[in-house]
């Protein structure tokens, strides 16, 4: 095995180890729960019952949200987007800035890519990695070596890059597992007080079953699920509020560049169909882990202000200069209802 080979097995492995110590503490909260609680601890039935029927569709939700989120394929570029060898040995090479901007410009526009966001220094923007003009909205990951369509961040506790492919399924993931964690500690905080304050009646004492481990195991999955609940919260209630106002964990540090300049706000058509964009509208396939977003990750809508001052630059240069970064390569009819531009009709 080669040295290259080595590390790559090596940083293969250590990436894996978020996620091995998730399900192991999944698996651990199961014994607690399912056997030490409600087996060898609750005494009356009904009340296993009920807790026992709860308990698992919550943890199939959460462990299903959480699969999705691992295992969903990364979407790249389509292929389009990739420039070849030869032109981007050229953009590569180009010995200015300005060279480089007509380059890629007439690359876009030679093969009509609906493009719109730009790098901070006005350029179309480019991956000289991939050798691919980026989408709007799409990223490089360095953990994965490739370009991610609406990349939002890697993520080490799924081990995957959170993108347009499974952004809902993270998203459901996180809240699934807070619910999850806070159904823990409320039904295990019973027991929990019991045991601090060491009851002594062979009844109701935790402690009767059985064996001195026995009420650890309740102590630490009561502290366990608060802790973790507690963690959750902050990120699941973080992405609702970018999904409100659909950004990106990037975009929400660093705002997508147009060509009059970042607007945070670009892409914000109102929080009910930011959501909708996400979770689609059918409100019960909304909470399940199954593909609902909408388009195709390359086209978006952008906020009816932002696409006034666009079409406004794009007339004042369109018969001045032929260095325009890219037109507006959509019909004129493709405004919907709600004065928000669509620049694929079909990809709603």
């Amino acid at each position: 095995m080669s040295l290259r080979s080595s590390r790559v097995c090596c940083f293969e492995t250590l990436k894996s180890i978020p996620v091995v110590f998730i399900l192991a503490i999944v698996a651990w909260s199961y014994y607690a729960y399912v056997v030490q609680m409600c087996i060898l601890t609750i005494e009356s039935v009904p009340k296993k019952v009920i807790y026992l029927i709860i308990y698992h569709p919550l943890l199939i939700l959460f462990l299903w949200s959480y699969y999705r989120t691992m295992f969903k394929p990364l979407a790249g570029p389509p292929s389009e987007f990739y420039v070849g060898e030869a032109e981007g040995e050229r953009v590569a090479t180009a010995q200015t800035l300005d060279e480089r901007r007509a380059t890629l410009v007439r690359l876009c526009r030679r093969a009509n890519l609906p493009v719109l966001t730009r790098h901070f220094d006005g350029s179309v923007r480019y991956c000289f990695t991939c050798q691919c003009i980026k989408p709007d909205r799409a990223h490089h990951c360095s953990v994965c070596g490739k370009c991610v369509l609406k990349y939002d961040h890697h993520c080490p506790w799924t081990n995957s890059c959170i993108s347009y492919a499974n952004y809902k399924f993270f998203v459901l993931f996180l809240g699934w597992a807070l619910i999850f964690c806070s159904y823990v500690a409320a039904t295990s905080m019973e027991y929990f007080i019991q045991f601090w304050q060491g009851v002594t009646n062979v009844q109701k004492d935790i402690n009767s079953a059985k064996s001195p481990s026995g009420r650890f195991h309740l102590l630490f999955l009561f502290f366990a699920s608060v802790m973790f609940a507690i963690s959750v919260s902050s990120l699941f209630f973080y992405h609702l509020f970018l999904t409100g106002k659909n950004r990106t964990t990037l975009e929400s540090f660093r705002a997508p560049i147009f060509a009059d300049g970042p607007q945070k706000d670009g892409f914000n058509l109102g929080c009910k169909q930011n959501f909708q964009e996400i979770f689609g509208q059918d409100l019960l396939r909304a909470f399940i882990p199954i593909s609902t977003t909408r388009g195709d990750g390359v086209h978006y809508q952008v906020n009816s202000v932002l696409l006034g001052g666009l079409r406004q630059q794009q007339e004042q240069f369109s018969h001045t200069s032929t260095d325009v970064l890219l037109p507006l390569d959509t019909p004129p009819n493709s405004m919907n209802n709600d004065r928000n531009y669509l620049l694929n009709e079909n990809n709603k």
